[in-house]
């Protein structure tokens, strides 16, 4: 009898033969490692990975391996890993994070304790220490503990509240037909995020279950260029955003731009600034006990309800305002269409 794993893990893998076999040590230490089934994607790489996975292939039936001759994107890799998969539940696990031992027992309890839940993530430390094993990360004093909001899709209107390391239903996939777009490059990982979060929950688990290597030489693609990964998050969420607009009422979206975002549009883009990283700075808790909104998401969203509230002049000033600091593809095109 064939036994039906629990969680499928997929593991992509390009020139990270550094990162590769930590990795498959951090997978088998899982507490339920026999309750998982682990997919090893290697996405053309010309590196030696292969040679160190082979090396556990014969003693672990759970380990699958397959490569491409040519190098694909991560959510290529994803989707065709994901395609393989035979568990309930999935994980994506990159080569150089790491995971507290018990982390794949508690994300899938909550999954199977919580069926109304279809994704669930968890807090995570930043190191910049390769290959060092979460226990050590822990004890780190250069370590950063990273701590996620708890859920809120206004929020993830915004940007992704979801860190690297997500537990998601094998549903999601094979019944509702939610892949990974393989034509972004960054944030595809966002837009999977989106588009789940239309019909279903997500929940956040207040606790450090992992650790994500942040490379000191900035070889993370999505610490690389953060310009590109801001216009690539903006790309995805704008759809949602009107969207989220034109399906609420017109008082509750006025109560958004008073509750919320007041204190972002009426202050000078300069001095607002200046007030929030003071207020980081004497008061770090507020990193964690208040969500601060990207100062272009305020606008976008206020400039969108003005219009949608027929303030078409005001939204014009907000707009104007913000372009004389900052760039904005979304806000400049809206402010084309209000000056036609």
């Amino acid at each position: 009898m064939i036994k039906i794993p629990v969680i499928s893990i997929i593991v992509s893998t390009y020139n990270s033969e550094e990162f590769i076999e930590g990795k498959i040590k951090d997978l088998l230490a899982q507490t339920i490692f026999e309750q998982t089934e682990i997919i090893i994607v290697n996405s053309g790489s010309l590196q030696s990975e292969e040679e160190i996975v082979k090396k556990y292939l014969n003693n672990y039936s759970n380990i699958k391996y397959i490569r491409t001759e040519n190098r694909e994107s991560i959510y290529g890799a994803w989707n065709r890993g994901i395609k393989m998969a035979r568990g309930q539940f999935i994980t994506n696990a990159n080569t150089d994070d790491r995971l507290k031992n018990n982390a794949f027992e508690i994300l899938s309890n909550y999954l199977l304790t919580n069926p109304e839940i279809a994704l669930v993530y968890a807090d995570q430390y930043v190191t910049s220490v390769p290959n060092q094993p979460f226990e050590e990360t822990k004890s780190d004093s250069k370590a950063i503990a990273y701590k996620s909001p708890d859920y809120n899709y206004f929020y993830q209107l915004d940007r992704g509240l979801v860190f690297s390391q997500p537990m998601w239903r094998a549903k999601l996939h094979f019944e509702d037909n939610i892949w990974y777009d393989e034509n972004y490059e960054i944030c595809g990982d966002y837009d999977f995020q989106l588009k789940v979060s239309q019909n279903y929950k997500m929940h956040h688990i207040p606790d450090l279950l992992g650790t994500f290597y942040l490379s000191p030489g900035k070889k993370n693609k999505s610490h690389n260029n953060l310009d590109a990964v801001i216009k690539e998050r903006q790309k995805i969420s704008e759809p949602y955003i009107r969207n989220y607009i034109y399906r609420m009422e017109n008082d509750f979206l006025q109560k958004i731009i008073s509750d919320e975002f007041n204190e972002y549009i009426k202050i000078p883009i300069p001095l607002f600034y200046i007030w929030k990283r003071s207020n980081l700075f004497l008061n770090p808790d507020l990193v964690y006990n208040k969500y601060y909104y990207t100062i272009e998401f305020a606008y976008f969203f206020s400039i969108l309800t003005f219009i949608k509230l027929g303030y078409k002049n005001h939204a014009l000033k907000l707009a104007n305002r913000f372009l004389r600091y900052s760039n904005s593809d979304r806000i400049y095109s809206e402010r084309s269409k209000l000056l036609k």
